[in-house]
C-alpha cells in the first residue's frame, strides 16, 4: 500500500475553496431599527470575522430593503434581518378587493401580518368576522384570490 503525503491529499480540497478572507458580507455603519429603509451610508462591506451562510454576501443590493428587525452598529446582516418593504403592517384598516366573473366587491378589512407586495396575509373582515387570506397589492390594498 503507498502512502501519499498529507500535502497531496489537501491540495484537491483547497483547489476549488475560496479563501474564507476573500469573501465579504454587509455589516451595519450604524444601529438599524426595525422598518429602517437601507441606505447605501447604511452598508459597509467587510470580510467576516467569523464566517456563516445566513450572512448576507455584499454582491446582493439591499439598498430600499426594510429592516425587520434591530441591528447593532457594526455588526453583520443575515436574511432574517431585511426584507421587502412593507405595504401592509398588521392591525392597520385595509382596502380588500375581490374580482369575479366581471364583479369587484371592495370591503374594508383589517389586516393580522404584516406584509410586503406579493405576499399572502390574513385579514379579519369586521362584516362577517371571519378571517380570509388575502395578497398585498399595494400599499394598505390587498386582493382575494379564488374564492373569499
Amino acid at each position: 500500500m503507498r502512502l501519499l503525503p498529507l500535502f497531496a491529499l489537501a491540495v484537491p480540497l483547497l483547489a476549488g475553496a475560496a479563501p474564507a478572507a476573500a469573501r465579504e458580507v454587509w455589516h451595519a455603519t450604524r444601529t438599524l431599527e426595525r422598518g429602517d429603509i437601507l441606505r447605501p451610508q447604511d452598508l459597509e462591506a467587510v470580510p467576516p470575522r467569523r464566517d456563516s451562510a445566513a450572512f448576507i454576501e455584499a454582491a446582493r443590493d439591499l439598498v430600499g430593503q426594510e429592516m425587520r428587525r434591530r441591528v447593532r452598529d457594526g455588526l453583520p446582516l443575515r436574511d432574517r434581518d431585511v426584507g421587502e418593504p412593507l405595504a401592509v403592517h398588521s392591525t392597520e384598516t385595509v382596502r380588500v378587493f375581490w374580482k369575479s366573473a366581471g364583479v369587484t366587491l371592495e370591503l374594508e378589512g383589517r389586516a393580522m401580518e404584516d406584509g410586503a407586495v406579493g405576499e399572502e396575509i390574513r385579514v379579519h373582515n369586521p362584516g362577517s368576522n371571519r378571517t380570509i387570506r388575502a395578497v398585498v397589492v399595494a400599499e394598505r390594498t390587498t386582493e382575494v384570490r379564488g374564492a373569499p
